[in-house]
């Protein structure tokens, strides 16, 4: 199977999910501090495994989907990123997972940067959205510097975790009709 390359910044690579990207997979979703804040406990090995063989190996194929994101230098796994859509009628979201020795060092930031720009210029799209564990400081600063508002909050009595919501709208661009 060959992977598809989606697009590359100058120290990413986007593609689909290779066979090769699973061990780096595997730690990511099974480290509690990566986890923490997208959605609960790490997972154990066997769901990690089987996730990744079912759900990610190959994907995606096209724009939507989380892309295994590579850093360049190293050719190394540091996560997966990309733009989901959800709900009726869709809305889409920026997500992005990063694995932990690779925090703090701009990624998500350039992550982000690069879908936002897929979604506005690309796809052209009037709004995209973010959903963020109400305690991920750091992923709530990182969706304020892009022009990101806070919308909304849930809550999820299953995890006890809050989830707010945060949206950013396509900026007119000079020369369009308002």
């Amino acid at each position: 199977m060959v992977a598809m390359t989606f697009l590359e910044t100058h120290r990413l690579i986007f593609r689909s999910h290779e066979a090769q990207d699973e061990r780096a997979f595997v730690r990511m979703q099974t480290d509690p501090e990566v986890r923490r804040y997208v959605g609960g406990p790490p997972w154990p090995l066997e769901k990690a495994l089987s996730r990744f063989r079912n759900d990610y190996l190959g994907q995606p194929t096209e724009v939507f989907g989380l892309w295994a994101t590579i850093l360049k230098s190293g050719n190394t796994y540091i996560g997966c990123c990309g733009l989901r859509a959800s709900g009726k009628p869709a809305k889409v979201y920026l997500a992005f997972y990063i694995a932990r020795a690779f925090w703090r060092q701009g990624l998500a930031s350039e992550v982000s940067r690069t879908f936002i720009d897929v979604a506005f210029k690309r796809l052209r799209l009037p709004r995209i959205f973010a959903e963020v564990d109400s305690r991920n400081e750091v992923s709530i600063h990182i969706l304020e510097k892009l022009a990101f508002h806070y919308v909304s909050e849930e809550w999820i009595p299953a995890s006890g975790r809050i989830l707010h919501t945060y949206e950013r709208g396509n900026p007119p661009v000079a020369g369009d009709d308002l």
